[in-house]
């Protein structure tokens, strides 16, 4: 098969109404078909093509790659698709200021590992069974968040980012760091960057499945 076919058995050309989408975008548009915008496949394989080079490139120099998606519906599977392929990311939550103010990200990483270190120890198991429950709790809220970026020792030297325009403030994150960046954007994206955007449907599973593993795998 052709990128460009497992772009359209993925529904990845495939967005939301004409309303709700932003004239930026148009150049990537088919056309709009019962009001619902359609990206052209082949203007989405080039930038899936382009995308990916930059990817493999920080890969094979074994840069640092982080991905940020708070998609719920893509939350378990992005966890499994980095024990496969080797990556950091953010899917619950995510804290404004990870990029501009990384000092405290390491600052938060640190703390959950010193809380998962003190739940494992001696003086974890003198506590009362209520203070170990709200420990555990603390715990697993902290790691929610963080797990992702355990063994993350600097500023990711890639980006790739769901949702360009709901993730918005991140997306001007990596345009004050002038950082490379891959934006996953729909046809309401109102920015114009310097980072690659890769113009897709960014809520469904089978969409954001395909061009992730595409771009990592």
């Amino acid at each position: 098969m052709t990128v460009a076919t497992d772009i359209i058995k993925a529904k990845v050309y495939v967005w939301q109404p004409k309303n709700k989408s932003n004239p930026k975008t148009s150049d990537a548009w088919l056309g709009v078909y019962n009001n619902t915008v359609v990206f052209n496949p082949e203007i989405i394989e080039e930038q899936l093509v382009s995308a990916k080079a930059l990817v493999s490139d920080a890969k094979k120099s074994k840069k640092e790659i982080l991905v940020i998606c708070e998609k719920t519906l893509y939350k378990e599977e992005l966890e499994a698709l980095s024990e496969k392929v080797w990556f950091h990311y953010l899917n619950h939550k995510v804290p404004s200021g990870v990029l501009t103010n990384f000092d405290t990200l390491l600052s938060r990483v640190k703390s959950l590992k010193a809380l998962r270190d003190f739940v494992g120890s001696s003086s974890f198991d003198s506590l009362t069974k209520k203070e170990q429950s709200m420990k555990r709790r603390e715990l697993a809220k902290v790691e929610q968040v963080y797990k992702g970026v355990v063994n993350l020792r600097k500023k990711p030297d890639l980006v790739i980012i769901v949702d360009g325009q709901y993730m918005g403030k991140f997306v001007l994150e990596i345009q004050k760091l002038k950082s490379d960046a891959v934006v996953l954007a729909s046809s309401d994206f109102n920015k114009w960057i310097d980072q690659q955007v890769v113009m897709c449907n960014v809520n469904s599973f089978d969409s954001i499945d395909y061009v992730l593993k595409y771009l990592l795998s």
